[in-house]
Formats: C-alpha cells, sequence, structure tokens
C-alpha cells in the first residue's frame, strides 16, 4: 500500500487547533454551492448578477477548495490531469492513426500490435506505486519519480516532434510511446496517491476534489480535441507532438519543485517493514508487471499467430489462477469476472479503425472518413453522450440487483456492435442513411452510452469488494488487472485478425475485409455474453446498494482465502 505521509495540517484542510478554515466551513452550511449571491437570493439577482453568476460560484468553489487541500495539491493536479492526462493525452492519442497509417505505413494488426506494447506502463502502476513507497530518493517517495519519469516522457516527445519518421521507424515510434505513457502513468499514480491521502484526511472534501479531478481532465481533452481540429487540417502530423510537448514538459518543474505536498524523509532507505507488512499486495502487483513484460515482449519477439494465441492464453490462466492466491476470496471472484468479461471481449478495434478511414484503393465502397471527422467531431459528441450514459445508469441501472445489472451490461455491450456490423454490410445506404449521419448516431451517440451503462456496475462492485483501509491500493492492483485485460483482448484481436485474414497493406493498397463482419458477429455480439454464465459463479446475488459486509454468507475483509 501507499505509505500516508505526515503533512503539514495547512496542506489538508486544517487550522493550527484542529479546526476547519472558515471558508470550509461557510462551504458546508451551504454558501459555497452558490445559494446566495452578494446580498440577495438567486432570485432576486439582477440580470447582470445573473450573467456573472456561473463564474462567482465557480471562483468560491475554487478559492474553498484551495483552502481546504492547499495550493500545491491544486495546482499539481492540473498539472497531472489537464496538462498530462487530458491534454498531452490526447494529442498524442488524436495523433495515432494519421501517424500509423501516413507516416509509419503500419497494417491494423501492426498498428494493434503495437498499442499494446505501448500501454503497457499502464499495467505496471501498482509495482511503481510499491517502489515509490519503500524505496524514496533523496527523501522523497514522489517527488523524483515523477521528475525522472517527466524528463523521459517529455524527450520522447520532443523526438517523435523533431526527428523525421517513415516506415523504417516503427520500434523508434513505439519505445517512444512507452516513455510518453510511462510518464502519464506515473505522475498519475503518485498524484492520485497523494490526493486519495487528502480525502482520508478531508472526507467532506471528497466529492470536490473528484468532481476537480474529471473536470480537468474532461477540459484537458477539450483543448486537446480544439488543438487537433486546426493542426490536422494542415496534414503536419508531427506538429501534434509541438503542441503537446509544453503540456508534457511543464511537468518537470512541477514535480521539481515539489508542488505535490510531501514532507522530506529524514533518511533515505529501504522500508523492508512496510515491504513485509503488504507483501502479498507487493507480489501480486510484481506478477502481474511481469505478466505484462511477457505479453509485450511477445508482440515485438515474434509475428507467429500461433505464438502469440499461446503467450496470450497462457498469461490470461495464470493471471485467472494467481489471483487467488493473493487476494481475499470473494474480492478474487469479483476481479476474475471483470478479468474475463474484459479480456473474452477480443478486441479489432484497429481493423474498424482501418475499414472507416482507408481510401477508395484500399477499401472500395467504404465511408472513407477524414481524420478530422473521425477522431475530432466524433470525440466531442461522445464526450457529451458519456455524461448521459452515466445519468441512465444512475435513474435505471443503479436499482437492479448486480448480478441482474452485469447481465443488462453484457447484453448492452452485445448489442453495441450492431450498428458497426450494418455499416460493414452498408446496410445504412439501403436505407438511404449516409455513412457520416449512420456513424454519429451509432458509434458516436449510442455507442458511448451503452458501453457506460455496461462500465459503471463494474465500478461499483469492485468498491463494494474492497477491504477497509485498502481502497487505494486496492484500485491500483484492479486497474493494472483491468488494463492488462485490455491488452489480452487486443492480443487475442491481433491473431483473431489474421485468423480472419484482414489485410490492410495502405502502402501498397492490397486490403482485405471481406471477413470483418463474421469478426464483429463472433468477437463483438457474442463473445461479450460469456459474462452472463460467469455472474451466476462468481458473483454474489445482492442489491446495488448492499453492505456486503453485512451479508450473510459473505467474509469480512481478510477471511478465507481460496
Amino acid at each position: 500500500g501507499r505509505k500516508i505521509d505526515s503533512l503539514p495540517s495547512e496542506l489538508v484542510g486544517f487550522g493550527e487547533n484542529g479546526t476547519r478554515p472558515r471558508s470550509f466551513q461557510r462551504r458546508s452550511r451551504g454558501e459555497m454551492d452558490g445559494e446566495k449571491l452578494g446580498d440577495g437570493s438567486k432570485g432576486s439577482m439582477s440580470l447582470t448578477e445573473r450573467a456573472c453568476y456561473p463564474y462567482v460560484a465557480g471562483k468560491r468553489w475554487m478559492l474553498g477548495l484551495v483552502d481546504t487541500v492547499g495550493y500545491q495539491l491544486v495546482t499539481f493536479i492540473i498539472s497531472c490531469h489537464f496538462c498530462l492526462k487530458g491534454t498531452t493525452l490526447g494529442l498524442v492519442g488524436q495523433a495515432g492513426l494519421p501517424f500509423a497509417q501516413k507516416v509509419l505505413k503500419l497494417s491494423a494488426q501492426e498498428s494493434q500490435r503495437y498499442g499494446i506494447v505501448a500501454a503497457f506502463p499502464w499495467s505496471i502502476k501498482p509495482l511503481v506505486g510499491m517502489i515509490s513507497d519503500v524505496l524514496p530518493i533523496a527523501g522523497y517517495n514522489k517527488r523524483y519519480y515523477c521528475f525522472i519519469s517527466s524528463i523521459l516522457g517529455a524527450g520522447a516527445i520532443t523526438y517523435l516532434a523533431a526527428m523525421p519518421l517513415d516506415s523504417s521507424s516503427a520500434l523508434t515510434y513505439v519505445a517512444a510511446m512507452v516513455l510518453i505513457n510511462l510518464q502519464v502513468s506515473v505522475v498519475d499514480l503518485l498524484t492520485e496517491g497523494k490526493y486519495t491521502e487528502t480525502m482520508a484526511r478531508v472526507p467532506e472534501a471528497s466529492s470536490d476534489i473528484v468532481s476537480f479531478v474529471w473536470l480537468t481532465v474532461s477540459w484537458g481533452g477539450l483543448l486537446a480535441t480544439a488543438i487537433s481540429f486546426f493542426v490536422l487540417q494542415t496534414k503536419k502530423y508531427h506538429v501534434m507532438f509541438w503542441c503537446a510537448l509544453p503540456f508534457s514538459l511543464q511537468a518537470v518543474f512541477t514535480s521539481f519543485f515539489g508542488l505535490l505536498p510531501e514532507v522530506k524523509l529524514a533518511v533515505s532507505k529501504l522500508e523492508l517493514d512496510l515491504l513485509t507488512k503488504h507483501r502479498d499486495m507487493f507480489l501480486m502487483g510484481t506478477f502481474v508487471g511481469c505478466m505484462s513484460v511477457v505479453l509485450a515482449v511477445t508482440q515485438l519477439a515474434t509475428e507467429n499467430m500461433y505464438v502469440e494465441f499461446g503467450v496470450t492464453l497462457g498469461v490470461a490462466l495464470v493471471l485467472s489462477v494467481s489471483m487467488f492466491f493473493f487476494m481475499e476470496k470473494r474480492l478474487a471472484k469479483a476481479t476474475l469476472f471483470l478479468f474475463l468479461t474484459n479480456t473474452v471481449s477480443v478486441s479489432f478495434g484497429s481493423a474498424m479503425q482501418y475499414w472507416f478511414t482507408v481510401d477508395e484503393t484500399c477499401n472500395p465502397g467504404g465511408p472513407h472518413f477524414d481524420y478530422l471527422f473521425f477522431t475530432v467531431y466524433t470525440s466531442v459528441i461522445a464526450q457529451a453522450f458519456n455524461v448521459l450514459g452515466i445519468y441512465l445508469f444512475n435513474v435505471y441501472l443503479s436499482r437492479f440487483r448486480m448480478r441482474s445489472a452485469l447481465i443488462v451490461s453484457a447484453l448492452i455491450s452485445s448489442t453495441a456492435s450492431l450498428g458497426d456490423f450494418a455499416m460493414v454490410m452498408r446496410w445504412n445506404l439501403r436505407w438511404g442513411i449516409p455513412d457520416r449521419w449512420f456513424y454519429l448516431i451509432g458509434d458516436t451517440i449510442l455507442e458511448p452510452i451503452v458501453l457506460m451503462m455496461a462500465f459503471m456496475p463494474s465500478t461499483v462492485l469492485i468498491s463494494k469488494m474492497c477491504p477497509k483501509n485498502m481502497e487505494a491500493t486496492t484500485f491500483a492492483i484492479l486497474a493494472s488487472f483491468s488494463n492488462l485485460g485490455g491488452a489480452l483482448s487486443s492480443s487475442f484481436g491481433v491473431f483473431a485478425m489474421q485468423a480472419a485474414g484482414i489485410k490492410t497493406d495502405v502502402e501498397s493498397g492490397q486490403c482485405d475485409f471481406s471477413n470483418l463482419p463474421w469478426l464483429i458477429v463472433v468477437c463483438g455480439m457474442c463473445l461479450p455474453l460469456v459474462a452472463v454464465p460467469l455472474t451466476f459463479v462468481l458473483i454474489p446475488d445482492i442489491d446495488m446498494s448492499d453492505n456486503l459486509k453485512e451479508e450473510e454468507g459473505l467474509p469480512e475483509p481478510g477471511g478465507d482465502k481460496a
């Protein structure tokens, strides 16, 4: 688990006498929520006051948050979530598809294979977190880990922006992407650890902190989308990395100068006691990290589809069994359910991306979407409808029993692929619906809604299974399982694309999408339904509002182990 540093009282919202600061006391009575403005109530505002109301209420909220948790933490959350996770990753991600097709000349299988390698730092987050807890650098558990990873990430972005790349530069590009993801994942993990500590100390501020985190990520993503709108039209795709560079580089300075609140340790030494105390979690994180490395190396070492399939299947089976040795039984069963349902929902996203965007030579009669439409316009719309998905879950699915909610989410995930199937079969043209409109209605509007409704029950399930006082560490472990499950899904997807004979040689124009409809039916519509029988085996039959500790037959955390 993460070590909780003893922070100065002024950084966590308490004064010298242990009381809340005055601004926080005002927020507790509702004044910071904008119930009053000036001397009058909201109902008696003038037109000018109404126009200024969002700004004034927002300013009050921000000042209250700063006063409660300290300006350093708020600034570092902006540095991490707005600049890195929102803007940097947004720009790099939106440059990915055009860079793969136009610069590196990758096939869909190669693009997906290299994507698995590039994302593997996200699967070793618990291992990185535990190393930072037990091995401080120059007296700090977090500062210099953020600093070193930020130097590597900013250097990688500089390289991609400045160096001329071509079809022979694929491995160099992947190595740079690994370093970029390493920077964002490390800074994200350690920032999350710090604001989790603050939420434990000032629980009344928890909702404000979480809301601020998601707001900064969303605004960063919107900024990345706005920048992409102008850059993609120039077709100078390396400029996307120049635009991302200042947002990555700022983290070098915010981490080095200690804006992440942290008390310097008197002695820098290996914390063996902490290592021993959380031995099982450390072993689990290390094991997951090793499996991530094995999977990533396999993607680079061989293109033999059967070797890749065998290694992927072996990693999935080993992880499925190992979690029962390191986790409490009911948590292991829930984790296995989410891991297996994520893994068997085989991803063939690269094949679909190429089918949507390649030219007439490669895909005769296809949609031929330009990158501006496919990555920018649709991104803005999809973000808005993610919120609707959360709303629909809260209104409808949140009233279901846990098993029923997960079964419904599996059915929703399966039906989400119907729009892709109809487009690939070109039924939408027979119905008189143009490709862009059909894609907007299906993949851009409906799919984010149904996928968010499918995702939310899983989040509720895990929150109920976490052992008390181990929530942050448990979530980090489960996030690594989720990320590795996604990587395994993509690896199985590479095998499925090869087995289906999908070809996407964009350089020569020799492509074959003839079996793509079958891929959608089997991988996109049938395999997600595996979750239905697994629900009855691995998930307790409870209401989503139940407290598991009070459920008969369910052991307390730290009880039986399989």
